[in-house]
């Protein structure tokens, strides 16, 4: 994963948003893709899911207290939503909430609509 770290805190002291672009080194995206997929997220929580349900029935059958489904929580607090998150440059996050962010958006929208999936 990329780190933006740099990026943000030299914006922070005000560096030129141009001149950050201008120095960005070939190999950096401006936006890079979710780290999972949809079926990825849904494999791990069903996974944490068959855990607690054999911890909830080992429990259930010595007679003991059934725990809290705990790897299912801490699987959905940790990974839900990284199949819709993207990690995006801060420069580009800025240009996006400038005036012309929107034109920017209307382009963006304009060649999702016209992708052509082979």
């Amino acid at each position: 994963m990329l780190d933006y770290e740099p990026v943000a805190k030299a914006l922070a002291e005000g560096a030129d948003p141009a001149m950050l672009c201008a120095t960005c080194p070939w190999d950096r995206n401006c936006v890079n893709p979710p780290s999972m997929t949809r079926g990825e997220i849904d494999r791990q929580m069903k996974d944490a899911a068959a855990k607690d349900e054999a911890t909830m029935a080992a429990a259930r059958l010595a007679g003991q207290e059934v725990p809290l489904p705990a790897p299912t929580l801490l699987t959905a607090v940790a990974i839900g939503g990284k199949d819709t998150a993207l990690q995006a440059c801060p420069v580009l996050g800025l240009r996006l909430r400038s005036a012309d962010g929107r034109r920017l958006a209307d382009q963006i929208r304009s060649l999702m609509q016209g992708w052509q999936d082979s």
